[in-house]
């Protein structure tokens, strides 16, 4: 994996010694897991991020689409950042520094029993409301119904989106209804500029969604797409988290 270097100044290289790690969840930091209520962090990479949490300079930031309550749990690590639901909420230092959309809530609650009561009929879709978007996963349905899932899902999503301002989102085997306002790349500009302003930032992640996020902080640090396939925004690929911490790239 290649890297990039530039010459600047003291205060460019003081802030290169220090880093802010973003890293996506599912397919990142954990396999994909069939059943995502399943997904779990290995124990070599949990102790790799207590291990690196603790680094003087570094910061890391778990930017996951799963709820705040659900990510926090899931690591279990208090001294790192959570961004919950595509970073529309943040947590730090005991307490939650951000939290967009509140309002959307109860308008979430009635999207997901629309999309429960519309996709009852295909076996194994699993609806998921975390209360500021709504996914229907569907990794564990039949392949001969996956398409039928696809067209139910925007027949039931569409007289939701204009009205609310509101967008569709895809990802491994997943379709998400969420604000469009915010997104990963905002996010992780929101806090890398008012968390660790004088940090360099390093973007890990897999999926279409992480894709906002590779294009705000291409500019100011690395970006790295873990898998081999598809196109993308980020700068460096990785075959999987597990070679990406065996380089430099991470922590130098």
């Amino acid at each position: 994996m290649g890297r990039r270097y530039h010459h600047g100044t003291h205060s460019d290289t003081a802030r290169m010694r220090k880093r802010i790690l973003f890293l996506d969840f599912d397919g990142t930091l954990s396999p994909i897991a069939k059943d995502p209520d399943k997904a779990r962090l290995t124990r070599n990479v949990k102790e790799w991020l207590k291990r690196i949490s603790r680094e003087k300079g570094v910061k890391v930031a778990i930017v996951t689409g799963r709820s705040l309550a659900d990510i926090r749990k899931r690591v279990g690590i208090p001294n790192l950042i959570y961004a919950g639901n595509h970073g529309m909420e943040v947590f730090y230092r005991g307490r939650r520094v951000l939290e967009k959309g509140r309002r959307y809530r109860g308008l979430f609650n009635r999207i997901a029993n629309d999309l429960a009561c519309g996709l009852v009929a295909i076996p194994n879709v699993y609806i998921e409301n975390k209360g500021l978007s709504v996914a229907v996963h569907f990794r564990r349905v039949a392949r001969k119904y996956h398409a039928a899932v696809k067209k139910r899902f925007m027949l039931l999503a569409n007289p939701w989106l204009s009205g609310y301002r509101l967008r569709v989102t895809g990802g491994k085997m997943v379709l998400e209804v969420r604000p469009a306002a915010w997104d990963k790349g905002k996010a992780v500009l929101w806090i890398w500029k008012r968390l660790a302003s004088h940090h360099s930032p390093v973007y890990v992640g897999d999926d279409e969604t992480d894709e906002d996020a590779f294009r705000a902080l291409r500019p100011h640090g690395a970006t790295v797409r873990i898998g081999k396939k598809g196109t993308t925004n980020a700068e460096y690929r990785s075959s999987s988290f597990t070679a990406l911490i065996k380089s430099k790239l991470l922590v130098p």
